[in-house]
């Protein structure tokens, strides 16, 4: 079970894809409603709904392909800026961890996305950090 949660904006839709499900099992709400999942029947809903999923069946696995798109009712020039923003943060956080890393005398090498969000994982969410 996926607990219930919502996204903190509705900048975006999210997309799910399920690529794996057992058959009848698996379920998805967002808000009020519920769906039963099935393969390869794409579900999109605002992030920003409470939803929650289940896989009823616990010995079957559930993979899904989660995609975000921006929300059609953005303006090109919303876009943009939302744009400008996610990389300014992204490299805000990958200067934290760097100037950390190397008072640490560390010598890791953050040169893509996953490896800046692996190690910001890692700060106190009291220490600076522009994501937590």
């Amino acid at each position: 079970h996926i607990t219930k949660h919502n996204g903190p904006t509705n900048k975006k839709l999210r997309c799910h894809l399920p690529l794996v499900v057992p058959k009848g099992r698996c379920r998805l709400r967002v808000a009020g409603e519920t769906r039963v999942v099935e393969e390869g029947r794409c579900l999109v809903f605002d992030d920003s709904f409470e939803h929650e999923a289940w896989n009823d069946d616990p010995a079957a696995t559930r993979i899904v392909l989660i995609l975000d798109i921006w929300h059609p009712d953005l303006h090109p020039k919303e876009v943009k800026f939302l744009n400008y923003l996610q990389k300014a943060a992204l490299k805000t956080e990958k200067a934290i961890i760097t100037r950390r890393d190397e008072g640490d005398e560390g010598s890791r090498v953050f040169d893509n996305f996953f490896s800046v969000i692996e190690a910001a994982k890692a700060i106190e969410k009291d220490d600076g950090a522009i994501f937590s």
